[in-house]
């Protein structure tokens, strides 16, 4: 019986891809094509002119090689989404063009077409508009100390601040995780405040586009993980029916979050494409990928924790305020690890939400647990400080086998065996109580650890299976490759199912002509699609022996209801050196146990984590969106980790199945390699120089030795 699963596998496309035969959306050949560019606000609040666009679009039109200008004066009417589609997802109410007001800066103001790039990027310069400025609000602070001001009469622009009832569940707020005594119980305390910056995704490949149209069909290829909801909402905004539609995503090249939805400038290329009679391709500039693709919002978070004269925690809170857009729904949900991974009888956990004058925020790598588990687990160290534990110690004597909200017991967890093995592999006991206790060749050296956490998710999936007459059988689906094998992993899990060899086994992804399956966000593909291959895989063994046909298409249904709780956890431990004569800190060693459920490849999943890691080494110590604090406008440049960041990785796995969430046993690995790593950091730096640091990113200024 071959056996795939459990086997360090390549990816199915590496090849393709390390030598650039590879194609990305901006790749894909279309004859005909013309090219487009897009033209964004320059203010932050107020109004444009309609006598400065008619006059901006008449200098582009007459522009070399231009052959449409697309503006809010000639922009066809759009429709307004359901409200199914902007409550709880990051999706813009008001649809783009649809009015003259500017809600941030960077907001979509007009579009050229123009037979080369070149054209339309200078034809898109020539654009500039006189505009009514009103006075922004730029960050919370400025919404919570300034008079309310009343939504928009048609409910499509919203101002002011409000308790989510998206991503974090407002009762559950309300009803479940205020228990215990009304006030903190007595003992030892740690209240402090801590402060995540706007994150950027920053991925490799630029968004970009190509829309078709043929008749009253419409082709997009864009950089999406999401080309079934892409399709519902594209149809929605355009008001054609959603059969009259087709998304192709051929690779993704990198997303983190901000391909998981469709963004507006999807949808003007469509509308140009429509109106030329041509296809039209955008691709975005790295500037506009800051204001036109989401981003990952900045949140002021308090946590106090209270805990017994044994470091059993007796009470907990974590109170998150956050922003999104004026014109669409976004929680940052920082606090949902404080509501389980602790046992704590009494908790209190809230989140707020400002709208300001910004860009759409979005999910980013970690959505929640990144920067929630940055302040909760600082905290904790702080308390194993208060309380004299170590602080494996403090997390050991604290861990819960059951979700406290709902007495739900965890369904496979073995958060204890992550600490444990880490700490051994680590080297956890040569750590020194004392901070400033090591040094290394003229440099601070400490030892930080966090505890990492993200949910076992899944969602209903399709697969449809193909057998040519060669014997190879092809299986497909609407998902989407986006770096990490997932083309790979089901080609694995369908081979050992059906019994076949992987030579003769694929997996097609990246069409929404394929069955429908979810995003590919929130760690959740693999249980997911898996499902859906395993299923089919399973069905199409049934039918080879009964003799029946072997095209087919077959379905998986989502997560099942009640029972035990899949929540995927693990164990960061780190090793950072700080220079306080130049403040540099340098991550040089970490050692990463995980608790995932089942282990289809252990190379792509120790790659994940690895990943994930450098993505919270980024979050930690360089990652901030320059904003100029008067305007709101960008300024200065966005650092991300390069080689020369990547510390020495030792990942393991416990590998153990989660039975309950899917037939296969596995749970998502993407998400959690970043969750905790900023609190390790910051924790190993306090060990190394005695400061404790709360706010990200951790600055040069905060590391410098202070002389007196």
């Amino acid at each position: 019986m071959p056996t795939s699963v459990g086997r360090p596998v390549n990816r199915v496309e590496g090849v393709e891809k390390v030598t650039g035969r590879a194609r990305y959306t901006a790749d894909t050949p279309v004859g005909d094509v013309r090219y487009a560019a897009l033209v964004q606000a320059e203010i932050t609040h107020g109004r444009v002119t309609p006598e400065s666009i008619a006059a901006a679009a008449a200098r582009a039109a007459a522009c070399a090689g231009v052959d449409y200008v697309l503006t809010p004066l000639n922009c066809p009417p759009l429709q307004v989404l359901p409200k199914d589609l902007t409550w709880d997802l990051p999706l813009e109410r008001r649809p783009p063009l649809s009015d003259l007001t500017v809600q941030y800066a960077g907001q979509h103001m007009a579009l050229v077409v123009a037979d080369s790039p070149e054209n339309a990027a200078q034809a898109a310069s020539m654009m500039t508009f006189e505009y009514v400025e009103l006075a922004p609000q730029l960050r919370a602070a400025d919404v919570l100390s300034s008079p309310a001001i009343d939504d928009e009469p048609d409910d499509l622009i919203r101002h002011g601040v409000y308790r989510p009832d998206h991503f974090v569940k407002l009762a559950d707020e309300l009803l479940q995780d205020r228990r215990g005594a009304a006030d903190a119980p007595s003992g030892t305390t740690v209240d402090a405040s801590f402060r995540t910056p706007v994150n950027s995704h920053y991925p490799i490949e630029l968004s970009a586009t190509i829309a078709q149209w043929d008749s009253d069909h419409l082709t997009v290829y864009d950089t999406t993980r999401w080309i079934t909801g892409e399709r519902r909402v594209l149809a929605a905004y355009l008001g054609i029916p959603e059969d009259h539609v087709r998304i192709v995503s051929p690779l993704v090249g990198g997303a983190f979050g901000s391909k998981s939805f469709l963004w507006m400038h999807v949808v003007l290329c469509a509308v140009a494409a429509r109106a030329v009679g041509r296809a039209v391709k955008l691709v975005l500039t790295r500037d506009q990928m800051f204001t036109s693709t989401g981003h990952r919002p900045r949140t002021e978070q308090r946590v106090s924790l209270v805990a017994d004269s044994t470091g059993l925690i007796a009470s907990t809170e974590h109170h998150t305020l956050t922003e999104t857009s004026t014109v669409a729904h976004f929680c940052e949900p920082a606090g949902l690890s404080a509501r389980f991974l602790y046992h704590s009888p009494r908790l209190d956990v809230t989140h707020t939400v400002a709208r300001i004058n910004s860009p759409t925020p979005c999910f980013m790598r970690g959505p929640g647990e990144a920067p929630g588990l940055f302040a909760l687990e600082v905290a904790m160290d702080e308390l194993a400080c208060a309380t004299g534990l170590d602080p494996v110690a403090l997390r050991l004597r604290n861990v819960m086998d059951h979700d406290q909200t709902n007495g739900r017991t965890w369904s496979a967890a073995h958060l204890r065996q992550c600490y444990t093995t880490g700490a051994q592999r680590f080297g956890w006991e040569h750590r020194p109580a004392a901070p400033r206790s090591l040094r290394r060749d003229g440099v601070l050296v400490g030892f930080g650890m966090a505890t990492a956490t993200y949910p076992g998710r899944r969602m209903a999936a399709g697969c449809r299976v193909e057998t040519g007459a060669d014997g190879r059988v092809r299986f497909s689906a609407a998902t989407h490759e986006v770096g990490t094998g997932v083309r790979t992993v089901m080609a694995q899990l369908a081979a050992d199912t059906t019994g076949l060899p992987l030579s003769q086994v694929s997996f097609d992804s990246g069409d929404s002509a394929f069955p429908d399956a979810p995003y590919s966000g929130a760690s959740q593909t693999t249980a997911s699609v898996g499902s859906a291959v395993y299923a089919a895989a399973l069905e199409w063994k049934r039918r080879r022996d009964a003799h029946e046909s072997l095209n087919f298409t077959v379905t998986s249904g989502g997560a099942p209801e009640g029972g035990p709780a899949s929540q995927s956890f693990g164990a960061h431990f780190c090793e950072v050196e700080v220079d306080e004569q130049i403040g540099r800190a340098t991550v040089r060693r970490w050692v990463a146990v995980m608790d995932c459920g089942r282990v289809i490849n252990p190379k792509l999943a120790t790659n994940q984590v690895m990943g994930g890691i450098t993505f919270g080494v980024g979050m930690a110590l360089l990652e901030q969106v320059p904003h100029d604090p008067r305007t709101g406008k960008l300024i200065g440049e966005y650092y991300v980790p390069t080689h020369a960041d990547v510390p020495d990785f030792d990942i393991t796995f416990v590998d153990r199945p989660d039975p309950s969430l899917d037939p296969m046993g596995v749970r998502g690995i993407g998400e959690i390699g970043a969750c905790g790593v900023p609190a390790a950091i910051a924790n190993a730096i306090h060990h190394a120089t005695g400061k404790r640091l709360r706010e990200l990113p951790i600055t040069l200024e905060s590391l410098l030795e202070e002389h007196k």
